[in-house]
């Protein structure tokens, strides 16, 4: 019964929704600890940046996290509740948020798959 129970375990392929989910928490999680440059790596476009773009980015997050601690406190945190995959390469992720002052707000984020990899899109 056992090795039947680890075979099934093992042979199990990730559903592309839930790798969605599952990159967004990272995303999200990296954003938070403050390390702007690892957080630009599931971005969809941070390639396509020259230097001056992606400062100008770095620091809008930068002033968006600062902002966000002040008005409600640190992000305590991060759950992925669903996801609603729109065909093969994008997929909706839905987020809770529970933040310090108590507060938590549900918010959505498209994702976008860039070869094997799950990006977040920032565009249209």
């Amino acid at each position: 019964m056992l090795l039947l129970l680890l075979s099934s375990c093992w042979g199990r392929k990730e559903l592309p929704a839930e790798r969605a989910k599952a990159t967004l928490r990272e995303a999200l999680s990296t954003l938070q600890s403050g390390d702007l440059e690892g957080y630009m790596q599931y971005v969809d476009f941070a390639g396509e940046m020259d230097s001056i773009q992606r400062s100008l980015m770095l620091r809008l997050l930068a002033q968006h996290q600062d902002l966000r601690t002040q008005q409600k406190g640190a992000l305590i945190s991060i759950e992925a509740l669903d996801a609603d995959m729109q065909g093969d390469t994008v997929c909706t992720v839905f987020c809770q948020f529970v933040y310090a002052d108590s507060t938590s707000e549900v918010v959505s984020q498209k994702m976008v798959r860039v070869g094997e990899k799950w990006k977040i899109r920032v565009r249209n």
